[in-house]
């Protein structure tokens, strides 16, 4: 399936499309449906799921297809319409977002193939696609580092990044973060973690910290915009 996400942008009153492209690469036939749910990212990054129509910024009744359900042959790829009616009264300047779901509806013989093993278990897929709306007149892409800490459990020492999306549109970023020794030069670069996030929207990033580190450290970080040569810088002394 691709994309898997969709970025509409409009003005109040108008209707836009974007096509999805599903392709069946097995040799057996799909019918999918075709349905939507509100999400938004915890403090974490990670992702919770709300029936449609739930939370403030959702776009879910905007979207629509031409049928509810899709079939897919074997072999075979399928272009779906996606439609987003914007409302009147939509704002001028709020960016929306939900989830377009296409699911995987139960054929006969997966009921009968299911039956015959005695477990009544059918596995069924499903895809899912971020849905956004983002007002035409949006066009500023800011992250901001508002604190970094050290977190320390049994488990692990982490460096926590707070960040804040102060822009007005979705905004990719990859969050980089060294640890430089200030008496020997050592520098200990971690893994990058990329991520994505709404206006007006907080996420902390940690890092896991290597062990047995001692001495004093300069942590480092930089978050990288996609699209622009933009980056944010921001520093904090680490003794252990």
């Amino acid at each position: 399936m691709s994309p898997t996400r969709l970025f509409f942008t409009g003005n109040p009153g108008e209707t836009v499309t974007e096509l999805v492209t599903l392709h069946n690469s097995s040799n057996k036939d799909y019918v999918l449906s075709v349905n939507y749910k509100d999400w938004k990212r915890e403090l974490d990054g990670n992702k919770v799921y709300f029936e449609s129509g739930t939370l403030k910024n959702s776009n879910a009744s905007w979207l629509s297809t031409l049928e509810n359900t899709v079939s897919v042959a074997a072999g075979a790829t399928m272009e779906v319409l996606v439609a987003m009616q914007v409302p009147e009264e939509a704002s001028t300047s709020e960016v929306t977002n939900s989830m377009l779901f296409f699911t995987q509806l139960p054929t006969q013989e997966d009921k009968t193939t299911s039956s015959s093993t005695g477990l009544g278990i059918i596995t069924l897929f499903e895809f899912g696609l971020h849905v956004y709306y983002t007002p035409a007149g949006n066009k500023l892409k800011s992250l901001e580092i508002t604190n970094i800490e050290e977190i320390v459990d049994a488990a692990s020492k982490k460096a926590a990044i707070s960040i804040t999306n102060d822009g007005n549109v979705v905004n990719d970023a990859t969050v980089e973060f060294e640890l430089i020794n200030t008496d020997t030069g050592e520098e200990i670069k971690l893994d990058p973690i990329s991520i994505s996030m709404m206006p007006d929207t907080h996420q902390v990033v940690e890092f896991i910290l290597p062990e047995n580190l001692a001495g004093n450290y300069l942590g480092v970080t930089i978050i990288k915009m996609a699209g622009t040569s933009d980056m944010r810088v921001g520093e904090k002394n680490f003794s252990f």
